[in-house]
């Protein structure tokens, strides 16, 4: 949270509002009946000696420390960070994010408005909706006319160190959705499936995979100025529990105020989950249902949570903004299935009915999609073999008495017109996601070193300060 900045006004002195004489002059005297006297010159050896100091002073090279701190950051050091940086609301980084946790069958998209008709565009299921707000303290609900109980499978977590809270709304989602699956996060819900909501926080506070995905746009120069910020902000709380220690009265007991949020924008979840949506918000002692799951089929669970969104928005000031994030179900391991279940049924059609007589002309499926043109669906004619079979309904098709040769090459055909569509999404939705793995690599270089560089050589030749005068010139 960004602190508003503040202003201290400046006090200036009103004992010396004149200029002081000058002691190294000789005093006008306009009497000319005053005796002449011989000037005596004052002499200032304080003076002196400070100028004779300020001489001597050698200036302390910074040069070292601004080596290293706009130098490269390498992945241990990134790592072994334990703070966590300020995280934007970008569907491709959360999406990377996603990739970079192992979670393959998931996509994130954003969403620019609420309504039945915003929900029927988005790809079925959505697991989860992230929202951005301006975090306003004083006008949040802090939950406490809710039920004191919730599914004890349900899994929440607290927010227990400042900017962490894009990554909590995250884990809030993906541990209560089938996007899950195994490897190393299902290892980190088991782990954390008895423990209470502040101690799944700190859980994932001490997680150095989780934090290090979370700063994987970090600069050296960010984690030095997260580090300062903290170092401010622990100061500024030990200077008012002084304060407060000094001004209260052992008499009257202290009032029990809201804590300051460090950010001023601040993530939340929405899952449905049984029968209820839910609010997972990391700053809250616990979830927080905003209403059934609708069980007309009419409406879905995102109409429900679109609402309890709208009324949040409402509490806030007509000036504030907002970001949401849906986390749908990716199609992409689906349609690759279905693809190498099609290629295999021709491969299976044709083996039968067209492989022993050349007179035909069909040609194998495997050479009109070859190795080439199979490998950007990462398939190959191995894997089709080895992996997928036909159904049995397409058993019992080829079995029947009349399927002819006529019918056989009709449904050959079918299937390879089938496969050419599938072909196309797949390669489509793995684009997608190589040119956002792409864009995530892209902001991970860090181009403060060069630039540094290049405006050192600058200074060196002296075409900096020639391009300072002429700005200044021109000004």
């Amino acid at each position: 949270m960004e602190a508003s900045p503040t202003f201290e006004s400046i006090r200036r002195s009103s004992r010396a509002r004149k200029a002081p004489a000058k002691y190294d002059t000789e005093p006008a005297i306009s009497d000319s009946k005053v005796p002449d006297q011989p000037v005596i010159k004052q002499s200032r050896p304080k003076r002196k000696a400070a100028q004779a100091a300020t001489q001597n002073i050698v200036p302390e090279s910074n040069g070292p420390t601004l080596e290293e701190v706009l130098g490269g950051m390498s992945e241990t050091e990134r790592r072994e960070f334990r703070g966590w940086v300020e995280l934007e609301s970008d569907p491709g980084f959360f999406g990377a994010m996603l990739v970079e946790l192992g979670i393959q069958e998931a996509s994130i998209q954003e969403i620019y408005s609420l309504g039945p008709e915003t929900w029927k565009e988005l790809p079925q299921p959505v697991h989860g909706l992230i929202f951005l707000f301006e975090y306003e303290g004083d006008d949040e609900d802090c939950n406490t006319n809710d039920p004191p109980d919730w599914p004890e499978t349900l899994w929440f977590a607290n927010q227990t160190t400042a900017n962490a809270c894009a990554t909590v709304a995250l884990m809030n989602i993906i541990m209560n959705s089938p996007i899950l699956g195994g490897g190393y996060l299902n290892a980190v819900k088991n782990n954390t499936l008895h423990i209470s909501p502040p101690l799944r926080g700190v859980y994932l506070d001490n997680e150095d995979d989780i934090r290090s995905v979370h700063n994987f746009l970090a600069r050296r120069i960010d984690l030095l100025s997260e580090d300062l910020a903290l170092d401010n902000k622990y100061e500024e709380s030990q200077k008012k529990k002084k304060a407060l220690k000094t001004t209260q009265k052992k008499t009257t007991k202290p009032k029990r105020k809201k804590r300051n949020i460090d950010t001023s924008y601040h993530y939340i979840a929405y899952v449905p989950y049984e029968d209820r949506v839910w609010e997972l918000d990391g700053l809250q002692t616990r979830p927080r249902a905003v209403g059934p799951i609708p069980e007309s089929p009419e409406s879905c669970w995102l109409d429900v949570a679109g609402e309890a969104i709208q009324q949040r928005m409402l509490r806030n000031s007509e000036y504030s903004s907002y970001n949401l994030l849906a986390i749908y179900h990716s199609p992409l391991k689906e349609q690759t299935s279905e693809f190498g279940t099609r290629l295999y049924m021709c491969h299976a059609l044709h083996k039968r009915d067209f492989g022993g007589n050349p007179s035909d002309r069909v040609p194998n499926p495997f050479e009109t999609f070859p190795e080439s043109r199979l490998d950007p669906l990462h398939l190959s004619e191995s894997q089709i073999d080895r992996n997928f079979a036909c159904p049995r309904s397409f058993i019992e098709t080829m079995n029947q008495p009349d399927f002819d040769n006529t019918k056989a090459l009709a449904r050959y055909k079918e299937l390879i017109s089938e496969c050419e569509s599938l072909e196309v999404l797949v390669i489509a939705e793995r684009e997608s996601i190589r040119e956002m793995m792409e864009r995530y690599r892209s902001r991970q270089h860090d181009y403060t070193p060069a630039i540094h560089q290049w405006v050192k050589a600058l200074a060196e030749k002296g075409v900096l300060r020639e391009l300072i005068q002429e700005m200044d010139g021109q000004s």
